[in-house]
């Protein structure tokens, strides 16, 4: 369950109320959004179930500040690579994972607890249908280039912002369908959209993860 505090909010004593408020009463991984080293320290210090930060760029100030965190608080870590530009290369994004993962394992963070996420744009422009087909070659060589492999995620609703709200979940469901057949492990979704959450049960159905049942099948 991710707290995202990058737009509004972002301060040590939200994140330290919204961790106190989902631990009361769930026991599932929190991931951890903020701009701000302050307010990530505060969120890893009141975490007691696993926890993920997101993100980690090349970006001096997250490098410095916030990739030492991540590895004092022992927390999987979200490596952002299109952090100013979208990656238009698959050489290049694999050149930049390469860095990231390799400050990573320096800091003691080994790969099992690495997730990258090469950004997803718009599908409502040119730019974002090129990077779809982009990211069907991309993923293939991220889960391949590491040894040990590291996981993949995406923000899976980025590429239908904007269009009308009946379109955004058969848009959603496709994308995770496509991106699943070529090595995406994860995904920040909307756990409330029925339409995409049955995509989901049925990948992991076709998958071998999820035993059939026609309930699973269903919206």
């Amino acid at each position: 369950l991710e707290i995202n505090l990058q737009h509004k909010h972002d301060s040590p004593v939200i994140i330290q109320f919204a961790v106190k408020a989902i631990q009361s009463v769930v026991s599932i991984p929190i991931c951890l959004s903020t701009n701000s080293s302050e307010t990530l320290e505060a969120g890893l210090k009141s975490c007691k179930n696993e926890v993920i930060v997101n993100y980690i760029t090349h970006e001096e100030a997250r490098l410095q500040k916030m990739l030492p965190l991540a590895a004092k608080y022992k927390a999987q870590i979200i490596l952002f690579l299109a952090a100013v530009n979208p990656v238009v290369q698959v050489e290049e994004a694999i050149r930049l994972a390469s860095i990231l993962v390799g400050a990573c394992n320096e800091s003691g963070i080994t790969n099992d607890r690495i997730i990258i996420d090469p950004g997803l744009v718009h599908i409502t422009s040119l730019e974002g249908q090129h990077r779809i087909q982009f990211f069907r070659e991309l993923f293939p060589v991220l889960v391949e280039n590491f040894e040990p492999a590291v996981r993949t995620t995406c923000w899976a609703e980025n590429a239908s912002t904007g269009l009308p709200k009946k379109l955004r979940p058969a848009i959603t469901g496709v994308q995770l369908a496509m991106l699943a057949g070529v090595g995406l492990s994860s995904a920040f979704l909307d756990v409330l959209q029925s339409e995409t959450m049955r995509t989901v049960r049925l990948i992991k159905i076709m998958n071998g993860e999820l035993i059939y049942s026609n309930r699973d099948a269903e919206l």
